[in-house]
């Protein structure tokens, strides 16, 4: 397995005007949400990635993928406990 830290700058990261607008939007709507902060942005990633993990378990349980779900769900239970987050 390949890890890796990815710590990069903002002016690295190419937002399209859409998804600008959108998080700008958010941004109006969430109160603690900076649209240029990097940690607005890696929290942004982060919640996309748990999004993501979310579609594709959802896909492996579908295919009966016990393992591959199995694995999901630790490295999503790893990255909650890592930010401190409690489920609901």
């Amino acid at each position: 397995m390949r890890y890796f830290n990815a710590a990069m700058s903002l002016e690295v990261i190419e937002i399209p005007a859409e998804h600008r607008d959108l998080l700008n939007r958010l941004s109006e709507l969430i109160p603690d949400l900076e649209p240029d902060s990097p940690q607005s942005l890696q929290r942004i990633f982060g919640l996309g990635l748990i999004a993501l993990t979310m579609q594709i378990t959802n896909k492996a349980r579908a295919q009966d993928q016990a393992e591959l779900v199995a694995e999901l769900g630790d490295l999503a239970k790893s990255m909650v406990e890592a930010e401190g987050w409690s489920p609901p």
